[in-house]
């Protein structure tokens, strides 16, 4: 019987891959808007707004039981003249979109703290997705108060993390190759004013 089952759900997830890249999809779009940086209590901390839009593709993938995992990548560097920058801090935050038909309601889980929160529609879960606030991002002690630093931010959906039946489809149909452009946001060191 689990055998069946286990068929099934791979035939399930084939079927509505094949499915999924045979219609036509609207382009998609992950965006990061705006991002900055403040000093609090001698940690940086971040604020980004990403703009997170799907393709029919994956909403009905979604709404049939797939889970999508999202990634936001994170790197900060010290800008150097003389030769690539140096690598300072390099963090990914992964998160799981999620739908429960019972309910009809959305989910995301925030992978890195297991934390999950609930919401009503798609685009408000999706809205939530795309506000980070106050992201602890490094302690100022790892950086030189002379300098200039340079945070690179980059989202996209992850497509090794779909199920395996669905992963072939998704490799080949742009309508599952979902990412942000490259932003660039500069940290500003404070300098330190004792002498």
């Amino acid at each position: 019987m689990l055998i069946l089952l286990k068929r099934f759900y791979r035939y399930h997830l084939l079927t509505i891959g094949l499915a999924l890249l045979l219609s036509h999809n609207a382009w998609a779009t992950l965006s990061i808007r705006f991002a900055e940086t403040t000093l609090v209590d001698k940690v940086y901390h971040l604020d980004a707004t990403l703009n997170f839009k799907l393709t029919e593709a994956t909403i009905e993938a979604l709404q049939n039981g797939v889970v999508l995992t999202f990634v936001l990548t994170i790197d900060v560097e010290k800008e150097r003249w003389y030769m690539w920058d140096n690598s300072i801090a390099n963090l990914k935050q992964r998160y799981q979109l999620k739908y429960y038909a019972l309910s009809e309601q959305y989910a995301i889980k925030y992978v890195n703290t297991g934390i999950q929160e609930v919401f009503p529609t798609l685009d408000a879960a999706l809205t939530k997705m795309g506000n980070l606030t106050d992201f602890p991002l490094l302690d100022a002690h790892l950086l030189d108060e002379e300098g200039t630093y340079l945070v690179y931010l980059y989202a996209y959906l992850d497509i090794e993390a779909l199920p395996a039946p669905l992963r072939p489809v998704a490799y080949f149909s742009s309508a599952w190759h979902l990412s942000s452009n490259k932003y660039v946001c500069l940290l500003r060191t404070v300098k330190s004013t004792t002498g």
